[in-house]
């Protein structure tokens, strides 16, 4: 009984491991199509739709291409929309801590803007996991992700911690950030922001 548990267990963690670099291929393969900049946020958001899915232990594609082809086509201009948004405002925030520390040097200001930098940059971890949960219209997935990184605090320092570690993994396995570092960064990414969605829709239905 212990042999076929670890048999099983192996079986598991390879055919994991070889869906993680199937995901990591397109990915890559996916971005460069879509010239880098509008292909980032269609097959990054591609890749959490894979992840909800199997979160939700829906069948998943037989043929893995075709899905991911056709859902970066049906994602291309919404997630490419929103993603643009949150960079530059995260770019125009960034631009004002450079000024501020800089040229204005008021501690209070300087302060104020960095956390509104940090909101930002965790908003953007709940934008696209909204954007696969959800249609809505444009600005409320940034109102949802700004209500979730608010009321889903350890969640959120999960997802930090979670992307930590597989920074931190990519620097003793460097052959990770050529086969699987995408899929690794995204899954607790995608897995907390499923977590802290499914916690609200439960309150939410509870009321």
């Amino acid at each position: 009984m212990k042999q076929w548990g670890l048999f099983d267990l192996s079986y598991r963690l390879g055919d994991y491991l070889l869906m993680v670099i199937r995901l990591n291929f397109l990915w890559f393969f996916f971005v460069l199509r879509g010239g880098i900049i509008f292909g980032f946020f269609p097959a990054t958001a591609t890749v959490i739709r894979y992840f909800f899915e199997l979160f939700e232990k829906k069948p998943l594609p037989a043929e893995l291409y075709p899905w991911f082809k056709r859902q970066t086509a049906q994602n291309f201009r919404r997630s490419n929309q929103l993603g643009m948004v949150q960079l530059g405002i995260l770019l125009l925030l960034w631009i004002e801590l450079r000024i501020s520390s800089t040229f204005l040097q008021n501690v209070f200001f300087h302060f104020g803007l960095t956390v509104l930098f940090i909101s930002a940059l965790l908003i953007s971890f709940y934008l696209l996991p909204v954007f696969v949960r959800y249609q809505l219209p444009f600005w409320v997935y940034f109102r949802n992700a700004f209500l979730l990184m608010i009321v889903s605090v350890p969640q959120t320092i999960a997802m930090i911690l979670g992307i930590f570690l597989v920074t931190f993994a990519t620097t003793f396995l460097p052959i990770l950030l050529f086969v699987a570092f995408i899929p690794l960064l995204l899954w607790p990414i995608s897995w907390f922001a499923y977590q802290a969605i499914q916690k609200t829709e439960l309150l939410t239905n509870e009321h």
